[in-house]
């Protein structure tokens, strides 16, 4: 499908076929990353809400741009990892949320997760070499995007002590650390 909506821009004059392959590959993630985010949302409202999906992604996609982390060798294995991450996430949130934590464990390990993250990224992917200027444009980035998050977090749990939407977030933040460490490992 995307050969074919390729090959139709390149008939019609819209790229040049030089640009196949850039296109091509930029077609072909798009559409992965739509259909991920999609099962993503479906998943979301079976087990969680519509919200919460908006709060995964709000979170996690910015961050995993900017910090990067782990990468899967095709569009299927990013697929299954993307949807059962967010399964984990949410069924790792809803059992710890149910312990009902003292929510300055919550704020300890939203910094021990930060104090991985800040100085591990961005991540370099060897499959996708990316100009000096831009890492260190995405590491900026994630300081501020952790930053801000880590400000909100905080402030809230102070004022609200406990809540779900708190320690999912929170886990989100966990699970990128988490998904740095096999990207770091590899090198």
């Amino acid at each position: 499908m995307v050969k074919k909506i390729t090959d139709y821009m390149i008939k019609k004059n819209i790229i040049e076929e030089e640009m196949f392959e850039v296109y091509q590959y930029g077609f072909e993630l798009m559409i992965s990353s739509a259909l991920s985010m999609i099962s993503i949302m479906v998943i979301a409202c079976l087990m969680d809400s519509f919200f919460i999906g908006l709060l995964y992604f709000f979170i996690s996609i910015p961050l995993k741009v900017t910090a990067g982390g782990y990468h899967a060798s095709t569009y299927a294995r990013c697929f299954i990892i993307s949807n059962l991450e967010y399964i984990v996430l949410s069924l790792t949130a809803k059992m710890l949320s149910a312990f009902l934590l003292p929510y300055y464990i919550w704020i300890i390990l939203l910094f021990i997760s930060i104090s991985y993250i800040l100085p591990n990224c961005p991540v370099r992917n060897p499959n996708h070499p990316v100009a000096e200027d831009v890492l260190q444009r995405n590491r900026r980035l994630a300081f501020i995007l952790l930053g801000i998050d880590t400000l909100i977090i905080t402030v809230l749990y102070l004022l609200l002590q406990e809540s779900y939407l708190l320690n999912f977030s929170v886990l989100s933040i966990a699970f990128i650390a988490i998904f740095i460490l096999p990207a770091k490992i590899r090198k």
